[in-house]
């Protein structure tokens, strides 16, 4: 019998710790590829960095 603590993502869900591909940036906001380039140029790749920094910029 194994043990298994994680279980395994499921397809089609990104995870929160995962970087942004700027393709699925862009689509998630709306927003230019370019524009998602920059953005992620600037701040990194983390999802959790850049949620929090769309969050603020639509409030």
């Amino acid at each position: 019998m194994t043990n298994q603590s994680k279980t395994p993502a499921k397809p089609g869900k990104a995870s929160h710790e995962e970087p942004y591909e700027p393709e699925a940036f862009a689509k998630k906001y709306g927003i230019p590829p370019g524009e998602a380039k920059t953005i992620i140029k600037r701040y990194g790749p983390s999802r959790r960095k850049l949620d929090t920094y769309m969050a603020a910029r639509n409030a």
